[in-house]
């Protein structure tokens, strides 16, 4: 599998052809994409408006659009007691899952892959027509082969035919080879006007690697800010630790220590995900079945619906918050000044970014940058940033410009993304999802009362709600929009609405039901973190806190102290 890239513009016109691919589902190299409800995504008034034609649809959600832009500038954010780590962990997920690759708006008549599609991707989604159903599923494969598997993690394992997958493990062909953090010298923090004395430093922390220009990790889209890449250093981090835990017990078999450990590091990311992650999120009334006793209701092995990759489980934008109590130098208590890391230094300090630095060479991250797990997995309430934020129609403003475009008001802001690409993927409205699982669907007050309040143009000019009641979307809501409204009128935003949460939980528990090693799996699905290699944790690892924090314990990751 070669390493993900991101972003991409998937719709380049005019763009040379990936190599032709084998027919979905003949090749062990790549899984696909379903639909939830099939009958739904095939009528032909999926996501229209009643009485309007598709492209008429797409003119009126183009409107709703750019008409939200200056409603949704600058609101207040609310946080919930949820720790921010919830919101990239439930990012490292999605990645594990989905990496869609296709090209259908512009060249229909190709097969072919061309790249991943990236957050920024805008060209494509100006288009006003649409698919059938057949063709958006020929066009669209998902190049995470094996979905939920920590390939995202791994790739193909040390003996990968690809080089640069083989290039991420040590020559032992168990543990990854990490990177270690640099020390910018006193002159950065006197230019910055800091008194560098007043710093403090993680000595020869580990880090990714980065050459070139690019992070040498499995799925690039894994260093798209530096909360998510610190959480997957944490997770390569586990990974060698569980190694070093049972090498004694394979003498003369690196590939079955390997083999082991992969096996228990999914293990624990599996439990986390249901009884950690999912526990915390996932509405109530969508728990009361467990998730280990739901039915099987994916089509297929290593099949994702796109009711789930397009709505569902695109909640996590909307818990990002605009800063954060990330380290020593960045939070509560900093000598540097209380103040957190905001959300757009955490874009800069990528590779992609080159560490927000002008420097021509491929740069490590700075060992004061190095995060501080156990901050970010406290609740809200830091004064240098708290936890998530509500799951609602509140971004960071950050957010909506910098996985984008930077001028919003010209080329829309990620409303204009979702929801039109829940348009071109033929997505019902989300009061049709709701009826479909059984639950009972807002009502048009609902949607207003969830909707920014304020005016689309200024004082004097229509407030948002009123201006998609005259244009339908009370009644008929786009599903990335309605999840969001559910989950504020349900769940006051601090978890997500029944109907989405149903979603959610019925693809990641049919993906692991699919898998003969997953959790649900694995000895009859009794395995608890418990069942630890670990000496010094007998109760297991679960929480995700808990887990990073033991990962990145004695490497020198785990404080950011003075000097």
């Amino acid at each position: 599998m070669p390493q993900i890239t991101s972003p991409h513009s998937l719709f380049r016109i005019g763009a040379a052809a990936a190599p032709q691919s084998t027919a979905i589902g003949d090749t062990a190299s790549q899984s696909r994409y379903c639909y939830r409800f099939p009958d739904l995504a095939k009528d032909s008034r999926a996501g229209c408006f009643r009485g309007l034609s598709a492209a008429a649809t797409f003119d009126r959600l183009k409107a709703f659009e750019k008409a939200t832009r200056i409603p949704m500038s600058n609101l207040p954010m609310l946080r919930m007691p949820l720790p921010a780590v919830y919101t990239y962990f439930g990012q490292f997920v999605n990645h594990d899952i989905s990496a869609p690759v296709g090209d259908v708006i512009t060249r229909p008549d190709l097969p072919e892959p061309v790249e991943v599609i990236g957050a920024s991707d805008l060209a494509g989604l100006e288009r006003r027509r649409r698919f059938s159903v057949p063709v958006i599923l020929r066009q669209f494969i998902n190049e995470q082969p094996n979905p939920l598997s920590l390939d995202s993690l791994y790739g193909e394992g040390p003996l990968s035919a690809d080089p640069e997958i083989r290039a991420l493990y040590d020559a032992d062909g168990m543990s990854f080879r990490l990177g270690r953090t640099r020390r910018e010298v006193d002159q950065v923090f006197i230019d910055q006007e800091q008194n560098p004395d007043l710093v403090a430093h993680a000595r020869d922390a580990p880090d990714i690697l980065r050459q070139d220009g690019k992070p040498l990790i499995a799925d690039r889209r894994n260093d798209e800010n530096l909360v998510i890449s610190q959480l997957h250093l944490g997770l390569l981090l586990f990974h060698n630790k569980t190694v070093a835990a049972l090498k004694d017990r394979f003498p003369r078999d690196p590939a079955g220590c390997f083999a082991q450990a992969r096996q228990l590091v999914l293990l624990h990311y599996h439990w986390l995900i249901l009884h950690d992650f999912l526990d915390k999120l996932l509405s109530p009334a969508a728990l009361r079945t467990p998730l280990a006793a739901r039915p099987q209701t994916l089509p297929a092995a290593r099949t994702v619906p796109l009711e789930f990759t397009t709505a569902a489980f695109r909640f996590g934008h909307s818990m990002v918050g605009s800063a954060y109590d990330f380290n020593a130098n960045f939070g509560t208590g900093s000598r540097l000044g209380n103040r957190g890391a905001s959300l757009q230094q955490l874009f800069q300090f990528t590779t992609h970014r080159n560490m927000g630095s002008s420097a021509a060479e491929t740069l490590q991250l700075p060992d004061h940058w190095v995060i501080d797990w156990n901050r970010m997995s406290r609740p809200s309430g830091a004064a240098g940033g708290g936890g998530a934020e509500r799951i609602d129609l509140t971004f960071a403003s950050d957010m909506l410009n910098a996985i984008g475009a930077s001028d919003v008001a010209a080329h829309g802001s990620i409303l204009f993304r979702n929801i039109m690409r829940g348009f071109h993927r033929r997505i019902p409205f989300g009061q049709v999802l709701a009826r479909e699982y059984g639950v009972r669907v807002l009502d048009s007050g609902d949607i207003a009362a969830a909707l920014p309040p304020g005016f689309i143009d200024g004082p004097g000019s229509p407030r948002l709600p009123d201006f998609a009641a005259r244009n339908g979307l009370l009644q008929e809501t786009p599903a990335w929009l309605y999840f969001l409204c559910e989950a504020h009128i349900r769940e006051s935003g601090e978890r997500i609405g029944e109907s989405a949460s149903h979603l959610i939980a019925d693809t990641i528990t049919g993906l692991m039901r699919h898998m003969p090693h997953s959790v649900l799996n694995h000895d009859g699905g009794t395995w608890h973190p418990d069942q630890t290699p670990f000496p010094t944790q007998p109760g297991g690892l679960t929480t995700i806190g808990a887990l990073l924090q033991f990962a990145v314990k004695g490497t020198g990751a785990e404080e950011v102290g003075p000097g």
